[in-house]
């Protein structure tokens, strides 16, 4: 949360969303609020209508993708994407 703070949540550039693996809607929701995420949570049926899933490289959770505004990756894991949004934001 505090690299969310610290980089996403003032910057106007950048939004982060949720790519839920919950099977079941409640499940997806309840974890989220229970994380107390500011960010939208996408729920699996709704994965799969969108390109969101060409992002996923593999099964490890969390995984980052930046994605530019023209849908192309800018950077893969937290640690590239952290310091890509530092990056952005100077």
């Amino acid at each position: 949360m505090k690299q969310f703070n610290d980089n996403i949540k003032d910057n106007p550039k950048v939004a982060m969303i949720h790519l839920s693996r919950d099977r079941e809607e409640d499940a997806a929701e309840s974890w989220a609020a229970e994380a107390k995420f500011p960010w939208l949570t996408i729920l699996p049926d709704d994965i799969k209508k969108t390109d969101l899933l060409q992002y996923r490289t593999g099964n490890g959770v969390p995984h980052y993708v930046l994605v530019t505004s023209d849908g192309k990756p800018a950077a893969r894991g937290s640690g590239a994407v952290f310091a890509k949004l530092k990056e952005l934001n100077q």
